[in-house]
């Protein structure tokens, strides 16, 4: 089996990397996590270390300076399915092909461990984005959320 270990996109701002990480930078993936909207005041550098270390598959993007400017991560039990989350990117750094190479090394990790069934829920208005990958609507199902 090969291992895709790196993608590289050259952008305005360099050549950007995108990798497979297998521990965080806090400070980063705070900013990223609050550029997504997604961030909570509760959270704390061993979470975000755990988020990393303990998700099947964790990529980042790295800017020609090391900084993070976008991440995601794959949930997965390594064999039959997985999903794709926290897919961000910095809004300065947006346009230049870094989410689509996010997406594409995610899956190429999830193809080159026999897992066929990625999902991911998106916002509506990143639907068209994913479905450039294949992605498509599930109209028989319905995300849902535990919330008690």
């Amino acid at each position: 089996m090969t291992t895709i270990s790196t993608l590289e996109i050259s952008t305005p701002g360099g050549i950007v990397t995108v990798t497979k990480v297998t521990s965080a930078r806090t400070g980063d993936m705070r900013v990223l996590y609050q550029a997504g909207d997604w961030w909570d005041d509760s959270w704390d550098e061993t979470l975000l270390s755990a988020i990393v270390q303990k998700s099947f598959a964790f990529v980042a993007a790295v800017a020609p300076d090391g900084n993070w400017i976008g991440m995601g991560r794959l949930i997965s039990d390594g064999v039959s399915d997985a999903y794709m989350q926290d897919i961000v990117v910095l809004p300065e750094w947006e346009g230049h092909g870094i989410g689509s190479a996010i997406v594409k090394c995610l899956v190429m990790i999830c193809k080159e461990c026999g897992i066929d069934w990625i999902g991911t829920i998106s916002e509506p208005e990143t639907e068209y984005f994913y479905r450039r990958f294949g992605f498509a609507r599930m109209n028989r199902y319905t995300p849902m959320r535990y919330e008690r």
